[in-house]
């Protein structure tokens, strides 16, 4: 069994799924990764039990692939990262549970463990629903709502992002408690009923790694346990969380009477400047909306103050709303307009932000009492 392989392709195929391979693991077969056979080549694939990654690995002329084999995963990427960017490598079986990895001079004994043993995902469902998607619908629902997937929530369906597709629609729900996210585009689909499903935080992550070409069409096959992406030299497996998503339209205001209208750029840059002397726990800032302007303000426990005032399209009685500074940044970075709407009722109640005339784009931000 000898494999011949180009460090450029090594390394390439790696990172696409190095993201699921952990150095301690309860189960040492996770920290390997699994070299197979596919017709002409060869391909890699880890796990993490939640989620399964795969890539397609071109071999050179020579390679006699006879058995599946495992490698340590972490230690077989910084092997290839450490040789010469011309490195051609060599693995060769020694003896059984041994290695050999050979570029010129340099030589690597690894251990191995029983390809056999190794956990592929079993995915195939009775009630599965296959699509064809475009990747760069998939990258801009998850670029646009996953920042704001709580992390390590007792309910544990927040976790996660919701997908949800219709015909004519898709788009995704993020919500920590704090803020929401809902991004979506529109597109057409075959469906006799609309389908949803809600896509762990880890597997959320590693599938828009695997999006790289846009314009590409993915196919997309959601059963009721696993979501499965794939294009023509990757896949990506993640199981589904098992829960019911919160009812988000009830988050998002419907009675909301005074809309403001500024310049994103300018009011990031005054939160940031303003942020700086934010209570360091809380991260709190006042936005002051008066006629045509917006004063930020936030001060510290050490009774420091800062404050900036901006233009703004607004005409009103006046409101004031505390917000944590962190949450508002993060949604001025993934909207893409030059302008931003915010539509307040008052001072206790959610702002909702939403890019200039830009209807499948909503996130909503929690007031904070300061």
């Amino acid at each position: 069994m000898k494999l011949i392989i180009t460090k450029e392709n090594l390394i390439k195929a790696l990172q696409k799924i190095i993201g699921v391979v952990e150095k301690r693991q309860t189960m040492p077969i996770l920290s390997h990764i699994l070299f197979r056979k596919k017709e002409d080549s060869c391909e890699v694939v880890a796990s993490d039990l939640e989620v399964q990654l795969s890539a397609d690995m071109q071999i050179e002329n020579g390679s006699d692939f006879s058995e599946n084999i495992t490698i340590p995963g972490r230690k077989l990427f910084d092997i290839g990262k450490g040789l010469p960017d011309e490195a051609v490598i060599e693995i060769e079986k020694v003896e059984e549970g041994k290695l050999k990895i050979k570029s010129k001079r340099s030589k690597f004994i690894l251990s191995a463990l029983d390809a056999k043993t190794f956990p592929l995902m079993e995915t195939k469902d009775d009630s599965q629903t296959e699509l064809v998607i475009k990747s760069n619908n998939i990258k801009d629902i998850v670029g646009k709502s996953s920042f704001a997937m709580a992390q390590q929530d007792v309910r544990y369906y927040l976790n996660g992002l919701y997908l949800f597709i219709s015909g004519k629609e898709i788009f995704g729900v993020a919500t920590d408690g704090h803020r929401l996210a809902k991004s979506g585009v529109e597109a057409s689909f075959d469906l006799q009923e609309p389908i949803s499903a809600i896509i762990p935080r880890k597997g959320v992550i590693e599938i828009d790694k695997q999006l790289e070409n846009e314009g590409e069409e993915l196919k997309v096959i959601i059963s009721k346990n696993h979501i499965q992406i794939s294009n023509k030299t990757s896949q990506a497996i993640s199981k589904l969380i098992d829960g019911k998503f919160p009812d988000y339209e009830k988050v998002i205001p419907a009675d909301a009477d005074k809309l403001v209208t500024v310049d994103c750029k300018t009011l990031k840059e005054a939160l940031i400047r303003v942020s700086i002397l934010s209570n360091d726990r809380f991260r709190g800032v006042r936005l002051n909306f008066v006629e045509n302007e917006i004063k930020v303000s936030a001060n510290n426990p050490e009774k420091e103050e800062a404050s900036d005032d901006i233009k703004a399209s607004f005409s009103g009685e006046p409101v004031e709303v505390g917000f944590n500074v962190n949450y508002l940044i993060d949604v001025l970075n993934v909207i893409k307009t030059k302008k931003v709407q915010i539509l307040l009722k008052d001072s206790s109640s959610s702002a909702l932000l939403s890019p200039e005339n830009d209807n499948l784009s909503s996130y909503v931000v929690m007031p904070l009492r300061l």
